[in-house]
């Protein structure tokens, strides 16, 4: 702990190959929303590049900005900030104690003006439900320690940091980060653009078999009587 202030494991120069990435388990929380309702942070997170954060105390909360707070990495906010309805920044305050917990919400109004109403939805602190096999599957060893996940539109864990961000680390997550919104532009493109239907096509072939000269009024539809 006193060597590498509690870092579990060191990020990956690459990001995780998509079919062999593990899902990031959905969390369970209040938001900086003011209606105090409890959200499941999946829907936040689908369909979008998301780097999360996840910590447990303020000590892990400053680990965790060493990878992707504004200050310490500028460039990665510059890339979220151009991508964003593609990319987003999502924090995960996990605090199992009621007091602290309390404590927490003492100060939200102090956590909206800091972060703005647009990121109100993507904070959440979460009380409960962080099973041991979970914290085993997603690399969350340390309860102390702060964690930085980088995930695709399907939720998957491409990339993950943990404690303080060392070395080339900050660079990894940018370019990971990078890479992995041009994807998802690519997928979106791709979903848009309709294939010619079936149906598209004979419509097309009638109209051309229709517009002779001599005959008058529009041409049937396909499969029409």
């Amino acid at each position: 702990m006193r060597i590498h202030k509690g870092k579990t494991f060191l990020a990956p120069p690459r990001l995780f190959k998509a079919d062999h990435a593990l899902y990031f388990p959905n969390f369970y929380g209040q938001t900086l929303h003011k209606d105090k309702f409890f959200r499941d942070t999946t829907p936040v997170l689908e369909d979008k590049v998301s780097v999360v954060r996840v910590f447990s105390s303020a000590w892990a909360e400053n680990q965790a900005a060493t990878f992707a707070s504004e200050k310490n990495n500028p460039e990665l906010h510059s890339v979220v900030g151009r991508s964003k309805d593609v990319a987003q920044m999502v924090q995960i305050n996990v605090e199992e104690n009621a007091l602290k917990a309390w404590i927490v919400r003492l100060f939200m109004g102090r956590l909206r003006k800091r972060m703005g109403s647009e990121n109100w939805g993507r904070y959440f602190l979460v009380r409960r439900g962080i099973t041991d096999e979970i914290r085993d599957a997603v690399g969350l060893l340390n309860s102390k320690v702060g964690y930085t996940y980088l995930l695709d539109g399907e939720c998957r864990i491409r990339w993950a940091g943990s404690g303080n961000c060392e070395g080339d680390e900050k660079e990894g997550l940018v370019k990971g980060t990078l890479r992995l919104i041009q994807e998802l532009e690519t997928k979106r493109k791709e979903k848009s653009t309709p294939l010619p239907s079936k149906q598209a096509l004979n419509t097309s072939g009638a109209a051309g078999k229709h517009s002779s000269p001599g005959n008058k009024g529009p041409g049937r539809q396909a499969g029409g009587r």
